[in-house]
């Protein structure tokens, strides 16, 4: 396999199509590197936050809580601002002002876990197709020498041929790749943003237990948590 033949060619078709192919895959195993270290940290973060607190059964009120970090500590921080105004309201109303707000901050961090997927996505889906179209029209230029040359013998149709057929696996070296780590990363995130979910509903509900009109009380809880 020759690549260097492609470009050689001077088929300005094949070529970009190829160079097209290269840069997807190049940025996909970008994104892939990134978002696993990311994901590898942001999962670091809350299994040392449920080792150290959730075994606790009431785990806000106690002060050997340290400092939440990542995702966790958006978490910390709006339940921090909520306990400011939730003293106001009823213990009902709190626990729904907590869920609405830690709620919203959960769709937050679900969009910001799930950036790169969309491109993740569109390499998957559509770098098979290019690789497709980049050995069709190999395969049509290689036809249309023949035709031109009037010699159709198999050392002057093996080599276009063969090189227009490498279009199809590059584009599949750039999709598969791209595919499995979109539905790993999907799976990752879903598991993640489930622990953030249950450590929010304990939040809501403590807090909201807390507050009872008594708003230092409840900011001391948030501090806790928070490791302030």
């Amino acid at each position: 396999m020759n690549l260097g033949y492609v470009f050689e060619s001077g088929n300005a078709v094949l070529v970009a199509t190829f160079l097209l192919l290269i840069g997807m895959s190049v940025v996909s195993w970008y994104v892939i590197f990134w978002k696993c270290l990311k994901i590898r940290a942001e999962r670091a973060h809350v299994a040392a936050f449920k080792t150290h607190y959730l075994t606790h059964q009431d785990w806000p009120k106690h002060g050997d809580i340290k400092e939440a970090e990542g995702v966790l500590r958006m978490l910390i921080d709006q339940a921090d601002k909520t306990t400011v105004v939730a003293g106001n309201y009823e213990k009902q109303d709190r626990k729904e002002l907590y869920g609405m707000h830690l709620a919203q901050t959960l769709d937050a961090i679900r969009a910001w876990l799930d950036r790169g997927l969309t491109l993740l996505a569109s390499v998957g889906s559509s770098a098979p197709f290019i690789g497709l179209f980049g050995t069709v029209w190999g395969i049509y230029g290689a036809l249309a020498r023949i035709a031109a040359e009037g010699n159709a013998s198999l050392n002057v149709v093996a080599g276009p041929m063969g090189e227009a057929l490498v279009a199809t696996a590059v584009g599949l070296f750039a999709a598969i790749p791209a595919v499995l780590a979109y539905n790993a990363f999907v799976r990752a995130n879903r598991l993640l943003v489930q622990d953030l979910r249950h450590i929010a509903e304990q939040l809501s509900t403590y807090l909201s237990l807390d507050a009872s009109g008594r708003k230092g009380k409840a900011a001391d809880a948030v501090r806790l948590v928070a490791g302030k």
